[in-house]
């Protein structure tokens, strides 16, 4: 032990136990160093630590002693706390911190070693008189513990020596089973404590384990705290702790404590420590178990009954100031009041086995109605690794009036407590604290035994292709920023399934694609299947769909293909209650957030569910089939009504190009998923030459904010923008499809024909309360509040009282500009949910953003009923509205009316920004995207295959095309016009300085893939990807993550998980990609701070400044316009050479796609086993060569369809004698691609 006083304490140590010692370290006064390794930098011991030193990348560097000493030296610590686990009882550690002067928070070393193994702890007991059960010394073989096992008398343990925490012991209750398990426990003993060493031990039967704490000087002196009740176990290891014990008498206490203090005094014993006995249950026999020779997880019990502060007195013994530590631990008698009562709550499975659990904890919420003491290292967002212990937090509770008021407490404490996200004990610690035994104090190590657990959830056997949590409407009012709704692609099928379950509306239910789960059930309940056609059995037994219908506990619900559609849902009565995140459920896979874990389920996935009333649940509810959708899945068109706009005829498309989009069946393309459905058609002729500022395709505009299931011409390709979709975007939408008529996008199969059919404004409002009133009677009939025929009745009299509309037309008014005053505007038909209010002509024009913004505001100030959000574009704003509370002839007055409210820009200052990113520069990842985009997308571009070097052309820059590019794109400060292009907070970001304006073309088609944080230009517009996902952007570099998902670190505000802001300028510095990625590291971890500046923007200053530029910016305009015409003319000769090659390839590629008829199949006639494609999709990877043998299960070929991974495994164990799949090529649903013999 180093001499002297201690001022700054090494916590060696992690999570709870960690945060516990800084909590003593701060109340003292001492400096204090918190240690992680990687997977634990964002646990709460590291964030709350006033300093903190990363100890490396593997999980076991807090066991790496030389380099736990090198960091005591290097921060100027004089102790180190070593906590329990870990290091905590290790001998050499300890005398390696007194070689250094450092001092061990602990007992000596020469005291760790008389307990460090139980066969000579045993001998010390019995030294000290203290009860030991018959046992035998450490053994040699199986035969000898069979000796003493006959000697002691059968049940007997067999322990190994070293360690603890219940490994290495084993219930022996005949011979055979000792000579079983005799090599079992000498290997793990072996494996985890470095000891092969085993004894024999007799097996008390009705046993509780009992312990006490004492406190020793190293003296001599010892204390005896008042007992621990810790019976109540799973797998030898404690999961609630009680003190004082409900069964030890005021006699047994005393021999407990005396035998305790007896011990501790013989081994002369320094610090805080726990002596554990069995006590037998019939007889109040104790007997030694062993000695914890640190501080126990459970002491703050201890703490609570006793007022003391354990972990102070282990400071102050060590010399740290302070008054807590008794001067006399002869002559202190701890005192007792009350009761109080620990559970562990832990990252585990109590209903297989007590399996460990790992994930993201999407809401984590302690008692907030009950006083309590909870000692964590979690918070909302943290992620439970496999790496360490399964404890996430302990929760105590503490009554004066004794036992009952605290059992009481703890049952109110843990129904106030809520984690969620990964699958906890919390609901199992609930029966436990309910059980009438506890309450009775019959608690033996047997306990848990003797509980029926069943979680109210259910079990994930089979994951089916893609199945994800959704709910409706998803989340709402986020559509600004870039976060999409997501929920349910087929809403229609999704709200019937959850009123026939008797749910509300927006109860999570599961989204299946193509294939469908297995889930078991661990409780009763009531479940709906609705959507496209599927096989649903129940244990085997085939049952319906569009009916409710009852499950019980240990059933196994499994859906099959979908037939005539792509999704259907199953809604269970009270929800999948997964966390919230951002006020929704559902499930965003690209973004990994909602649902569970934020991605599709997995075999073993256990989803909780809410409550609900069974016995009030109408079980037999039937959708009336008049009533269900009509799917037309490989039987006819889909015919799906839209409303012309926002940008229609006449000024971006020609009456001809309406005219054919009317009447073409355009047919769904393989690669759709829940971001958008693609389709091929036509290409539209376009009513302009090029984007002018937007971009130098017609396609391209400004950037604005998209209508959920408008029609996006991306280029040439048509897109449906869909739930999972982009928000804001640079493409003009010709039509959107109406709320009512979206769920059928979200049933189309690759190669279905899709037809638009052009509705009115009444139409859409009529059947928009025609669907919601249908929905509710029938959850008024499942839930038993009128009859079927009542509710058929009822519907057939319904009738919607349509207000008047404006006529159904894309420009719903036109505002004439006025010179020096309004810049004129356009309020445009943007579907039956949205209207698209732009400003002035189409040019870049910081003040045309301003008026947006002073709209938005004067909009926010009304409080407009049925007004849901504002989003803003760089001269445009998006208005979502509710017609069922505000219909659109009120929502046009309060727009006109608005106006006469807007002051003039030049008149606005606003209060912004400035934030410095590093970036690094035409880097790796950005090479990476653009060869995946040559190898899967387009070949030939005059953006390929350098994306900088094609900004220098198109812009006519002169000298070095990358020096160039480079020195512009680092000069710039780009102020944010917009967020969410693409997605989660992505800038829409324009350079102040109109002479940096940049101008290219974006993608054509757009990337399936862009790197999270890359950095690209498209149009005038800097933008940075919040996460990997799609994107037409011309790549530059890569930066810091922008989105930061549970805002728990560096500068995102509680709640906005988005870095930026609209009127933020960003400003680049440049790094080597290298250091990028530390950087990128260390900025999620809370590590990096980013130099961000407050000002102030004077539009009126900006436009004088913009004016004395002008010549400038009008002859890099030239220069742009004339370089422009040379690339956009290089595009389209690429273009004709694209579309020539893919003509000649049709007539050999038809012939592949179609096979279905026995002419066409070339394993005609032919013996083996043909293997076909489960969908239509690329065959992305074939697994196997000819001649090789193959396992039934085996993978054999990797398809990709609608951004999902299909495997095609061996139906049976085989060779393969031919294969027919191409990587690369598409193939069809039923297409033969292998033969098997």
């Amino acid at each position: 032990m180093s001499k002297g006083k201690i001022s700054k304490v090494l916590v060696a140590n992690r999570g709870e136990i960690s945060c516990r010692a800084q909590r003593a370290c701060k109340k003292l006064g001492l400096g204090c160093v918190a240690v992680f390794t990687e997977p634990d930098a964002l646990s709460l011991h590291v964030l709350g630590a006033p300093e903190s030193v990363c100890l490396g990348a593997s999980p076991k560097e807090y066991l790496n002693a030389d380099r736990l000493i090198e960091v005591a030296k290097e921060t100027g610590c004089d102790a180190v706390f070593p906590g329990y686990g870990f290091l905590s009882e290790s001998t050499e550690f300890s005398a390696l911190c007194e070689q250094n002067g450092i001092a061990f928070i602990g007992p000596s070393a020469d005291t760790m070693r008389m307990f460090a193994q139980k066969h000579t702890a045993r001998e010390l007991a019995e030294r000290a008189q203290v009860p030991v059960l018959a046992g035998s010394p450490l053994l040699n073989s199986a035969e000898e513990a069979l000796e003493y096992a006959r000697k002691v008398g059968l049940p007997v343990l067999l322990k190994a020596t070293g360690g603890g925490g219940g490994i290495g012991i084993h219930i022996c209750r005949t011979e055979d089973e000792v000579a079983a398990n005799f090599a079992a426990a000498a290997r793990q003993g072996a494996a985890a404590f470095g000891d092969a060493g085993v004894f024999v031990e007799k097996y008390v039967q009705r046993a509780r384990h009992i312990e006490v704490q004492i406190f020793g000087d190293g003296q001599g002196n010892v204390v005896a705290f008042p007992e621990r009740e810790c019976s109540i176990q799973r797998r030898h290891q404690k999961i609630l702790e009680e003190t004082p014990s409900p069964f030890v008498t005021p006699k047994l206490r005393e021999q407990l404590q005396s035998a305790a203090v007896r011990l501790g005094q013989l081994a002369k014993y320094r610090s805080a420590g726990t002596v554990e006995f069995i006590v037998d249950d019939e007889t109040q026999g104790y007997y030694f178990l062993e000695v914890n020779t640190r501080l126990q997880v459970e002491h703050g019990i201890t703490e609570m009954i006793t007022g003391v502060d354990l972990v102070a007195w282990q400071y102050e013994l060590q010399g740290a100031e302070g008054n807590d530590l008794p001067a006399d631990l002869a002559t202190y008698k701890p005192s007792i009041n009350g009761s109080a009562i620990e559970v562990r709550i832990c990252a585990e499975d109590p209903a297989h086995n007590y399996r460990p659990c790992t994930g993201i904890l999407g809401l984590v919420a302690w008692p907030k109605t009950v006083e309590s003491r909870i000692d964590t290292w979690v918070e909302t967002g943290v992620e439970v690794s496999a790496f360490y212990d399964s404890l996430l937090g302990k929760l105590m509770v503490h009554a004066s009036e004794g036992r009952p008021a605290a059992i009481t407490k703890l049952q109110a404490a843990l129904d106030d407590t809520q984690l969620k996200g990964v699958t906890t004990n919390l609901e199992f610690l609930r029966e436990i604290a309910a059980d009438p035994r506890y309450a009775a104090g019959d608690t033996t190590t047997k306990f848990v035994e003797g509980i029926d657990y069943a979680p109210h959830a259910v079990e994930v056997v089979q994951a089916g292709l893609q199945t994800t949590v959704q709910d409706y409407p998803g989340r709402v009012a986020l559509w600004s920023v870039g976060v999409p709704p997501s929920g349910p692609m087929d809403d229609l099928s999704h709200r019937l399934a959850n009123a026939l379950a008797g749910n509300d509306d927006r109860a999570a239910a599961l989204e299946m694609t193509l294939t469908g789960p297995s889930i078991k059930f661990h409780t009763d309940s009531v479940v709906a299947v609705c959507g496209a056609e599927a096989p649903v059995t129940l244990d085997g037994q085939a049952m319906p769909m569009w009916q409710s219908f009852a499950v019980k506990r240990g059933q196994l619900l499994s859906v099959g293909a979908t037939a005539g559609g792509s999704r259907a849902y199953i809604a269970i009565a009270g929800g999948f209650d997964v966390p919230d995140y951002l006020g929704s459920k559902s499930t965003f896979p690209g973004g990994a957030m909602g649902g569970h874990q934020g991605r599709a389920l997995r075999p073993g996935d256990m989803l909780p569910l809410g409550l609900a009333e069974l016995s009030e649940l109408r079980v037999g509810t039937v959708v009336p089939p008049a009533w269900r959708p009509q799917y037309c899945s490989g039987a006819s068109d889909w015919s799906v009504g839209v409303l012309p706009g926002p940008q229609a005829e006449p000024d971006y498309f020609t009456p001809e190009d309406m005219t054919v989009l009317y009447s073409t069946a355009y047919k769904v393309h393989h690669n759709s998923n829940r971001l958008g459905i693609r389709l091929e058609g036509p290409r539209p002729k376009f009513a302009r030459l090029d984007g002018g500022e937007g971009g130098s395709h017609p396609s391209n505009v400004h950037d604005h904010v998209y209508a959920l299931g408008a029609l996006n011409f991306t280029g040439d390709m048509p897109v449906v923008l869909m739930v999972d979709g982009p928000s804001l975007g640079g493409f003009v939408c010709p039509v959107t499809i109406t709320t009512t008529e979206l769920w059928k996008m979200g049933q189309v199969r690759p190669g279905d024909a899709v037809r638009f059919r052009r509705m009115t404004v009444e139409e859409a409002y009529t059947q928009r309360f025609q669907v919601d009133r249908q929905i509710s009677l029938i959850n008024e009939v499942a839930r038993g509040a009128r009859t079927a025929a009542d509710a058929e009745a009822d519907m057939a009299a319904f009738k919607v009282d349509v207000p008047p509309c404006p006529p159904t037309e894309a420009v719903l008014r036109v505002i004439p500009a006025v010179e020096g005053g309004h810049p004129g505007a356009q309020v445009r038909l943007a579907g039956d949910r949205y209207v698209f209010l732009e400003y002035g002509p189409m040019e870049l024009d910081i003040s045309l953003r301003v008026r947006v913004h002073e709209m938005e505001q004067y909009l926010a100030a009304q409080g407009i009923e049925g007004l849901v959000e504002t989003s803003p574009g760089v001269r445009s704003v998006m208005i979502e509205y509710d017609q069922r509370r505000l219909p659109l002839s009120k929502l046009l007055q309060i727009l006109d009316d608005a106006e006469k409210h807007m002051v003039s820009a030049e008149e606005v200052r606003l209060p912004h920004r400035i934030i410095h990113l590093p970036m690094a520069f035409n880097e790796k990842w950005t090479h990476e995207a653009i060869s995946r985009y040559m190898r899967s997308v387009r070949p030939e571009a005059p953006y390929l295959p350098s994306n900088v070097k094609f900004i220098a052309a198109n812009n006519g820059l002169e000298g070095d095309p990358i020096e160039a590019v480079r020195k512009v794109l680092f000069e710039a400060s780009y102020m944010v016009m917009g967020l969410g292009d693409v997605y989660l907070g992505a800038p829409c970001a324009v350079p102040v300085d109109p002479r940096h304006r940049l101008v290219v073309p974006k993608y054509n088609p757009a990337r399936t893939f862009t790197p999270e944080g890359g950095v690209g230009i498209g149009g005038s517009y800097m933008c940075i990807y919040g996460l990997a996902s799609p994107g037409g952007y011309q790549l530059v570099g890569r930066t810091l993550p922008i989105w930061n998902a549970f805002t728990r670190t560096g500068p995102f505000q509680p709640g906005k998980p988005w870095l930026l802001r609209n009127f933020d300028q960003v400003r680049f510095y440049e790094v080597p990609e290298e250091e990028l990625e530390g950087l990128r590291t260390n900025f999620k971890n809370g590590r990096l701070d980013i130099k961000i500046e407050h000002a102030t923007f004077d539009v009126h200053k900006y436009n004088e400044f913009v004016a004395s530029v002008a010549d400038d910016y009008a002859e890099l305009r030239a220069r742009q316009r004339k370089a422009m015409a040379e690339q956009m003319a290089l595009d389209a000769e690429m273009l004709k050479k694209m579309d020539a090659a893919k003509m000649e390839s049709m007539p050999s590629a038809a012939v592949r796609l179609e096979v279905g008829e026995d002419d066409e199949n070339p394993y005609a006639g032919q013996e083996g086993t043909q293997v076909t494609a489960a969908v239509t999709g690329t065959v992305w990877e074939v697994k196997v060569k000819v001649g090789q043998a193959v396992k039934a299960g085996e993978t054999l070929i990797e398809l990709e369809a609608m951004k999902t991974s299909v495997i095609i495994a061996a139906p049976c164990g085989a060779t393969v004698r031919h294969i027919r799949a191409v990587e690369g090529e598409i193939v069809q649903q039923g297409s033969p691609l292998m033969l098997l013999e």
